[in-house]
């Protein structure tokens, strides 16, 4: 990851199902990532509004525990 990238996401599709990752450097505490995911989020609505509408939206997505041991 670039020294300068604070939190990274990713959206790929892999044999039609949709996953994200999201990478966030070791300087990055968890309330700084809810700080910068809800940031991106205000941004995306005021970008495209009609994705934050009142609908029901559902999503489909994987985030690995770098922490975990296989």
């Amino acid at each position: 990851m670039d020294e300068n990238v604070l939190v990274s996401i990713t959206v790929s599709r892999k044999q039609g199902i949709i996953e994200y990752k999201i990478d966030c450097s070791k300087e990055v505490k968890g309330e700084e990532l809810s700080h910068y995911l809800s940031e991106i989020i205000s941004g995306i609505c005021t970008w495209r509004p009609e994705i934050c509408d009142e609908a029901t939206h559902s999503v489909t997505g994987k985030i690995s525990d770098k922490n975990k041991k296989d």
